[in-house]
């Protein structure tokens, strides 16, 4: 009985290194993924907000896009290394104050800066990229961290 316990506690651990290999490719992909989405996403809503094309609207989307994908991408980081230390609702709850906190911190911060930073579109544009953004981080996180099959029998 024994030499069956020890023998699934060591499949477990090296199911768990490989798995944790495959998880640092899949936060990579995930990071990748949201950039796929929220870079025309910026540009879509820098150019709605902005009702033209112009180097105002380019500089809206980058401000507004890069702060959103910096947010996001650090809160699936977040995610991903409480997963790994066994915390996931402590990462959930970090990684729920990056996301949240940066773009907030510079719809109060950029106006202050004044000159390109200060246009009237960032904030806006901001603002609806961070919805989309919300949308996919939240997506990518909630299957970072749910349960696979087999632990939730056993739970």
């Amino acid at each position: 009985m024994s030499w069956t316990v020890r023998r699934k506690t060591v499949g477990r651990k090296v199911s768990n290194a490989s798995q944790s290999r495959l998880s640092v490719q899949a936060l990579v992909a995930s990071c990748a993924l949201l950039a796929v989405v929220i870079v025309p996403a910026a540009g879509i809503v820098s150019w709605i907000v902005n009702r033209q094309l112009s180097t105002g609207t380019i500089v809206s989307a980058a401000v507004g896009g890069g702060i959103c994908l910096f947010a996001a991408s650090a809160a699936l980081v977040t995610t991903f290394v409480a997963n790994q230390i066994h915390a996931p609702v402590q990462g959930v709850l970090a990684s729920l104050a990056i996301r949240m906190g940066l773009p907030l911190i510079a719809l109060i911060a950029l106006p202050k800066f004044g000159g390109a930073l200060a246009a009237p579109g960032i904030s806006a544009t901001i603002l609806g990229v961070y919805l989309v953004s919300l949308i996919v981080e939240t997506i990518l996180s909630v299957r970072m961290v749910s349960l696979p099959a087999n632990d939730l029998r056993t739970a």
